[in-house]
């Protein structure tokens, strides 16, 4: 009988001592602030998109041509991504590649092509002769990484105004 009363008085004094523990626990200082980071812009790490203004056009008959440096476009994206390139005319972006009707017997192709590291972008003629010099045209450039292209099903790719919206883009 005694040796019951005993493991008794054990017992609740070890539950007291352990409900006084972690009642009686309390939260550590609060370290010094950590210095700020920059401020990320809101996006989409899985696509990259830029605009690229030129007008430095090298005329290789039967077209003008402009190459452009672009790092994002890797094997990858070659291989199961998309790389997406329009033109703006007036306030409008035009998917390439794209042909302008300037008259009823007339008109102008605008195409590009992709590879490793860049693209080039190719105007030409409908007559094949050499046509004036591009001048100065912007283009926006979007790299879409294979798993957000397949993400996206919905998006209308050849919009460019949809595009920006499903994938956050900033002008």
């Amino acid at each position: 009988m005694k040796k019951q009363k005993t493991m008794t008085v054990v017992f609740a004094g070890l539950a007291l001592t352990l409900g006084l523990t972690l009642t009686s626990c309390k939260k550590g200082d609060t370290g010094p602030a950590g210095t700020a980071g920059t401020n990320g812009t809101n996006g989409n790490a899985n696509v990259v998109s830029s605009s690229l203004t030129t007008s430095a056009w090298t005329y290789v008959s039967p077209s003008w041509e402009m190459t452009f440096t672009y790092p994002a476009i890797t094997q990858s994206i070659l291989d199961k991504g998309a790389v997406l390139v329009y033109v703006k005319s007036g306030n409008n972006y035009y998917q390439l590649p794209f042909t302008f009707y300037p008259a009823a017997t007339y008109s102008q192709s605008y195409e590009v092509e992709t590879y490793l590291g860049g693209l080039k972008v190719y105007v030409t003629d409908s007559d094949l002769t050499q046509p004036t010099n591009p001048g100065s045209l912007t283009f926006k450039v979007v790299v879409i990484a294979a798993s957000q292209r397949l993400a996206n099903p919905n998006v209308n790719y050849d919009n460019y105004d949809d595009v920006k919206k499903a994938f956050n883009l900033q002008d």
